[in-house]
């Protein structure tokens, strides 16, 4: 049963790390450009950036690119792990990568937990809240917050095995 979390875990977290931080935020430059701005119109600035950050990840392929290498090294997976590849397919459809999106992490959000992390040689953070419907990953100097699919949220508690 270890195993088969820690995997599904990873899925999450490869995913996670692989659009925000080698994806979208660099590649546009935006990093936090608006953190300072006491203008009354920030709001407006800030769904300006996630529009064009989700636009920039959808663009780029990215979301596809995730899925499609999960999907070819599921039968890795399954050996690695010791699932059947029928359940990593279950465990891949259940992340719903086509539908995670940069967004703004809610008022009023508390964080929960957060586990640090290194993937492909970068460390990152990835803060959980008591509202699932979102997680933050810090990396290479970089925050992006992303919205997490229903399917997906049930996987956020195992995050913590990850450290």
């Amino acid at each position: 049963m270890d195993k088969i979390i820690k995997a599904l875990v990873g899925l999450i977290f490869a995913f996670i790390l692989l659009v925000g931080v080698f994806g979208i935020l660099p590649q546009l430059g935006l990093g936090n450009p608006f953190a300072n701005f006491e203008n009354p119109l920030a709001g407006l600035f800030e769904q300006g950036k996630n529009t064009a950050a989700n636009a920039a990840l959808d663009a780029s392929g990215l979301k596809s690119k995730a899925n499609e290498a999960l999907r070819n090294n599921r039968d890795k997976i399954a050996e690695v792990t010791g699932m059947a590849p029928s359940d990593v397919d279950a465990a891949i459809a259940a992340l719903d990568i086509e539908n995670w999106e940069v967004t703004t992490l809610p008022d009023g959000a508390s964080p929960t937990d957060s586990a640090n992390v290194t993937y492909g040689g970068t460390d990152a953070t990835i803060t959980t809240y008591d509202d699932p419907s979102v997680v933050t990953v810090e990396a290479l100097g970089q925050d992006i917050t992303l919205a997490v699919p229903d399917s997906a949220q049930s996987y956020l508690p195992f995050l913590g095995y990850l450290g």
